[in-house]
């Protein structure tokens, strides 16, 4: 499976041609957002994609969890998501991380889970970097950046509000399209 990154530029109208299809195909959706470090803002990229899902009227449970698997499987959190967008930073470290809960997930019986994972990189991913086999979707830290100024109450939402790559990414896999 060859990497793939979600094209930049996904607006809204693009966003809810799928979401009548994922209206039709199920009643919720369920998407885990799962860190693979507590210092990332998962909480407000949960919180984010909600929001975006809501303005698509797409019924969408989001949750947040990690980066313990075992006490988020024993939470069944898990077993409740459809979608699961993994969060971590660029570089090998992040990247083993990633690998790690994908063998966890597999040998765990989560195979359907594992084929339906975004990497969600915070940070820029230097081109001459080989990535994960991995739907991924890059969140430039600028998005932190400009919200000291933006007064909005999510740390990066200053710029993430026009950014729909994510939850694009997401519904993608959501309606079949994103998993090969």
């Amino acid at each position: 499976m060859r990497a793939s990154k979600t094209p930049a530029g996904v607006t809204p109208q693009e966003i809810s041609t799928q979401a009548s299809e994922i209206s039709a195909l199920r009643s919720r959706l369920g998407v885990l957002v799962f860190t693979l470090d507590t210092h990332l803002p998962f909480f407000e990229i949960a919180e984010h994609l909600a929001e975006q899902f809501g303005e698509v009227n797409v019924k969408a449970e989001v949750s947040t969890s990690g980066p313990q698997r075992v006490q988020t499987a024993l939470e069944g959190k898990f077993s409740a998501a459809d979608v699961l967008v993994v969060v971590g930073e660029p570089g090998p470290d992040s990247e083993d991380q990633l690998m790690e809960l994908v063998e966890w997930l597999l040998a765990n019986g989560r195979k359907a889970l594992a084929e339906n994972l975004i990497f969600a990189v915070l940070g820029e991913v230097r081109a001459d970097h080989p990535v994960p086999a991995f739907n991924r979707v890059v969140l430039p830290r600028s998005y932190f950046a400009r919200t000291q100024h933006s007064g909005l109450r999510l740390p990066w939402a200053a710029s993430a509000r026009e950014s729909w790559e994510l939850v694009g990414a997401v519904m993608n896999y959501a309606v079949g399209l994103g998993a090969e």
